[in-house]
């Protein structure tokens, strides 16, 4: 790395995307990640990335071309200020591909804080079997909402068993309610008094409650 990128400290990137970015990267491929991320001028300009991080022109074009191979940039057309085609580069599909990342770890943790909170509710540790209904839940695409909702009907009864759970899921998804405000609609619509209005149940932390 050149002493210029270290003195200058004018380069700067969002810690997601380090994390979720190519790990497989060289680090003159990630140089030129960086240079178009902090930079207003996307012309490709392999004499200024040389430039600017000390690399030899030959590595900026191998560098350059396998980042296009690795699909993390793009060589697009458009017109400038006088309105003449020039290249540029795009740097969109690392954007997409960090917030791709984004989303799958936020999936991944919704669906952790699902098994946790029955496994508190319930207290008691989840069997391979519970986890088998509740992974079969997901894959069905129940939202957390609901399976929430489900458990909090099942312990406003005094059920601990995924059993009544699954059940209230099935007979939700038949009548076609797809959130809990559908539900609870549903309930007061048919006036049903030995359910309860759900949203009401507001003074419990279902995530938080170490009780």
């Amino acid at each position: 790395m050149s002493y210029k990128l270290l003195s200058d400290k004018n380069f700067v990137i969002s810690s997601n995307i380090i994390k979720n970015i190519d790990k497989d990267l060289t680090l003159s491929e990630f140089l030129i990640i960086l240079y178009y991320l902090n930079n207003n001028n996307s012309v490709f300009d392999a004499d200024k990335i040389s430039e600017s991080f000390n690399m030899s022109l030959d590595d900026v074009m191998t560098s350059f071309n396998s980042l296009l191979s690795k699909e993390l940039i793009e060589l697009k057309q458009g017109k400038d200020l006088d309105g003449r085609l020039e290249d540029f580069i795009s740097i969109d599909k690392i954007y997409e591909k960090v917030m791709k990342s984004l989303k799958e770890e936020d999936k991944v943790k919704e669906e952790e804080d699902i098994f946790d909170m029955i496994a508190k509710e319930f207290d008691r540790k989840l069997t391979p079997t519970d986890f088998e209904i509740i992974n079969a839940w997901l894959s069905m695409g129940t939202s957390k909402e609901m399976i929430i909702g489900a458990l909090k009907e099942a312990s406003y009864n005094g059920v601990k068993t995924l059993k009544f759970i699954d059940q209230k899921i099935y007979e939700w998804n038949k009548k076609g309610l797809k959130t809990m405000d559908d539900v609870n609609n549903y309930m007061k619509s048919k006036d049903n008094s030995s359910m309860i209005d759900l949203s009401e149940i507001d003074d419990i932390d279902w995530l938080n409650d170490d009780e």
